[in-house]
């Protein structure tokens, strides 16, 4: 995602601003959480941290920038938690690609922030909206198809980016009511999965 140059966090400089950030992007997820991101302002996260709002300035621009670095944490927490899925092999295709949809809805029930912000690419940034590839989201998966299944890394890559949004958005619709998921939703994310990877890969 490229967000507009206004809305860009600025980076931290020392450890206690890179905690000043975690804090702030923390309590930003609990409100999202409660509230959605629609109703998350910088006013909110002030009183949620303790801190004065010119701090949350300090580290952030506006709204939009904290939404922009939830969406990013996100990402990348998804990253390590299929990191550690596949780190001991799925024996195959079809358990690889059942991994990767439960890790998904386990990323959806353990972030529940992530519901209303999907991969960040539900935050409305006109034109810059972000374009989230799966293939890079999910290359621990990319890189087990083609390490332990004998994938072609193309292949392998399309078939992430095309499954990938269809398993967010049943994902999406399963833990939209209910906490834990609703199962039918999730049983289609995996035949989804399943039916799109293979007419893919072979």
């Amino acid at each position: 995602m490229t967000p507009d140059v206004a809305s860009a966090p600025r980076a931290p400089q020392s450890a206690v601003a890179a905690r000043r950030v975690a804090q702030i992007v923390d309590a930003a997820a609990r409100l999202v959480e409660e509230g959605g991101a629609e109703r998350l302002t910088t006013t909110a996260i002030a009183h949620e941290t303790g801190l004065a709002i010119g701090s949350v300035y300090r580290y952030f621009p506006d709204r939009v920038a904290i939404l922009v670095e939830l969406g990013r944490r996100s990402r990348e927490r998804l990253q390590q938690r299929l990191d550690d899925a596949f780190r001991l092999g799925q024996p195959t295709l079809e358990q690889a690609i059942d991994a990767f949809v439960d890790t998904v809805a386990q990323h959806y029930r353990v972030e529940p922030a992530v519901r209303s912000l999907g991969m960040g690419d539900r935050i409305d940034l006109g034109p810059d909206r972000a374009r989230i590839q799966w293939s890079e989201v999910a290359s621990p998966v990319v890189d087990a198809l083609v390490r332990e299944h004998g994938v072609q890394h193309a292949l392998a890559a399309v078939a992430l980016d095309t499954a990938g949004p269809m398993v967010d958005a049943l994902v999406e619709l399963a833990f939209r009511d209910r906490a834990a998921g609703e199962p039918t939703f999730l049983q289609h994310a995996h035949l989804v999965a399943r039916g799109a990877c293979r007419r893919i890969v072979g």
